[in-house]
């Protein structure tokens, strides 16, 4: 619920919720700071997050829309649709004008990824 609070108060105050909730996110998922992400089909983004210009350089990729083109990386999606029809890390969407977050356990412990108390909830 705190975690649901902190979105919705980016969202509030923030010019880019979005942005917020990844550094929110990458940040415990990877237990670092700087975080190298790569927006594939995404709109221009100003933030901490370091963004990179290849799928190579990444940490992380986020897809608007399937299919990743970023093998063996793990990626993040912005659709329900997409994520129950991939491996994906979680997924980001809004579903009946509300914000929603899921995360997959599995594929976090595939790639080694740190699940923090926070983001329990979410993980399934």
């Amino acid at each position: 619920m705190k975690l649901l609070i902190i979105f919705i108060s980016t969202i509030l105050w923030a010019g880019n919720y979005e942005v917020k909730l990844y550094e929110t996110i990458f940040t415990k998922l990877f237990h670092k700071k700087n975080i190298n992400v790569y927006f594939q089909n995404h709109k221009k983004i100003n933030s901490k997050i370091l963004k990179s210009s290849s799928c190579k350089d990444a940490d992380i990729v986020i897809i608007t829309h399937l299919p990743n083109k970023c093998k063996n990386k793990p990626f993040f999606v912005t659709s329900y649709i997409d994520y129950i029809n991939s491996n994906a890390v979680g997924a980001f969407y809004w579903r009946k004008s509300r914000p929603q977050l899921r995360l997959n356990k599995k594929v976090i412990k595939t790639y080694n990824l740190y699940l923090d108390k926070s983001l329990q909830k979410y993980a399934r």
